[in-house]
Order: structure tokens, then sequence, then C-alpha cells
């Protein structure tokens, strides 16, 4: 991000950034946007939502003013748009969007993009964008460590003029990861009940607070029993879900494994392909793109789908794999 704000258009073009809610796509985007106006006070940039994108297209369609928005979108010098993901189904903002893209591109213009999924597994995109993301650098914003997640919480409670114990952080970053909204929501709450209390911040109040934020983790599932889910409804042996063999009763039930990996585990691609033989973070996007269109064009198989994912996050005794 540092490098795009310092040499736009010449650094990483395009740059897209992906990972799940509340990690901080939206503020690394601003972020860029403030340092290249700092940097260059005359920079023409555009910043939207993917969503603004959409209703913006729709309006000069519908009132005729197509030019003006090309116009608007073309000739910045730096197009950053939130959420592209959006983008999906709307065959016609695609088209749009890619002739977009390719003429700022070509005129070396900075375009930054962020999504919640990598472009290989945002389904209904068209393959030639999904190919232009790929063209810069695709990064991925990970969940913040143990340690990073206790910088965070002091960082808040700084920000809110508080002066938060370690043990008390150390408590909040162990209790929430998703993400870190969540954190900070901790503190605020943790604030309101030590002014309500007229008390200091101190781990008794920390472990009253937390308990009372309802738990929304989904149930952690381990890839062995996502395994063990689908093999058992196609009559499969564990061996050859993790196989090289190919066969369309095997490759199909391998993918689905796959897919329920990545939406119910926070394994990585590359840990996920490891399980299953070995096979790398390419074919893991590619199964997880695959069962995903599929359960799209097949009603039938996306019912299949949901009653795996439901038999897998069923709390099992903790003696099983």
């Amino acid at each position: 991000a540092l490098a795009v704000a310092e040499n736009p258009g010449r650094a990483y073009n395009p740059l897209f950034i992906h990972g799940r809610v509340g990690l901080g796509k939206s503020h690394l985007l601003q972020a860029i946007c403030h340092r290249i106006c700092d940097r260059n006070p005359n920079a023409s940039i555009h910043y939207t939502s993917c969503e603004g994108f959409l209703t913006q297209f729709v309006e000069a369609v519908t009132s005729n003013q197509m030019p003006g928005f090309r116009h608007r979108f073309r000739d910045a010098d730096v197009l950053v748009i939130d959420d592209i993901h959006f983008l999906a189904k709307h065959d016609r903002v695609q088209e749009e969007f890619f002739h977009t893209f390719n003429s700022l591109f070509q005129a070396q213009k900075q375009i930054v993009l962020s999504s919640d999924a990598p472009p290989d597994l945002i389904p209904s995109l068209e393959e030639r964008l999904v190919s232009r993301f790929k063209w810069g650098l695709v990064a991925e914003v990970e969940k913040p460590s143990y340690d990073t997640r206790i910088a965070i919480v002091q960082k808040k409670a700084e920000l809110r003029g508080l002066q938060i114990p370690h043990d008390v952080a150390a408590l909040i970053a162990a209790s929430i990861d998703a993400n870190i909204r969540e954190l900070e929501g901790a503190v605020v709450r943790l604030q309101a009940q030590a002014n309500i209390e007229n008390v200091g911040l101190n781990l008794d109040l920390a472990q009253r607070v937390l308990s009372q934020i309802p738990s929304k983790a989904p149930l952690k599932v381990s890839i062995n029993v996502i395994m063990d889910t689908v093999a058992e409804f196609y009559s499969l042996k564990l061996s050859d879900l993790q196989s090289k063999r190919r066969q369309k009763s095997i490759a199909q039930p391998r993918q689905l494994c796959m897919f329920l990996a990545r939406k119910l585990t926070d394994h990585s691609l590359e840990e996920i392909g490891n399980y299953f033989g070995g096979r790398d973070h390419t074919t893991v996007m590619h199964a997880v793109r695959t069962t995903a269109e599929r359960m799209e064009a097949d009603t039938e198989y996306a019912a299949v789908v949901t009653t795996l994912q439901q038999r897998a996050q069923i709390p099992r005794p903790s003696t099983q794999r």
C-alpha cells in the first residue's frame, strides 16, 4: 500500500486486497488515498464502493449520461473501488468496468480494489476480469496474531483516553480473534461498564464484560471431520479423497471437501491442499470455484452441500478425529 501511494501506476497495478470482514481493507484503501493526496494535492482520485459504481452506472444509463460517467472514472489518476466482488452477476456493469480498467491501465493510472475473496474465488466474475485483477499484486489481509491483537486493543484504548492494564488487553485479545471491529467493541463496552460502576479497568471487570458478549464465532470444524462427513455420504474411503485418482466419482467429492474446508475452517489454501495429497493452492481455488458455480446452477446439488455442511458442524465427541 505504501509503495502504491508513493509511486502510483508503477509499483503494483492493480493492487487487489482481499480478506474477511473487519480486518481493515477499507482503512488501507483510504490510507492510500490520503497518502497520495499528501504527496500530490493535485492528484485526481476517485474512491467509491462497488455499490456506488453500480448505482452511478444505472443512473448514467437511465439518464443517457454515459459520456459523463466514463469521464468521471476513466480520467482519474487513481481509481479505488471497495468490495469489487459485488460486480458478480452484473454482466453489463462488468463489461463497462472491463473497458474502464483497460483505459486506466493503459494510461498507467493506478487501480486499487478490495474484495472479500481473491479474484479466482469471486463467483460469476468474468474470466477476463479475473485475469486483469491478477496482473498486479493480489494481497491477503489475514487475521491479526495474538500479539498484534493486544497491540490493537491497547491502541484503541489509548485513542479513547483509557489506561488499560496489559493483563486486561491480553484477556480481550485471547477472547476475541474474529476481527478488529469486535476488539474495538469490547473496549467500548469495557469503558462504558467502568463508567457505570465508577471503577478502574481491571481483570475482574473485563471477565464480566466479556462474558456478556454473545459469541458469534461459528463452530470450529476440522478438515478431518469434513472428510469423514463427505466420505460417508458418498461411500468413499478417506484414502480416495487424499489420492491422486481423478475419476468424477472421487474428484467431485474431493472438490466439495476443499470447498467446505475453505468455508468452515481458518486453514490457508496451501494447508487445505496438503490435506488432499499435497495439492497446490491453485487446485484448491479451482475446487472452490467449481463447487460454487455448480451450486449456483444446480439447486439439488446446493441442497446436498448445505446438508453436508450442517452435518459437519454438529458437535462431536472430543475423542473423534
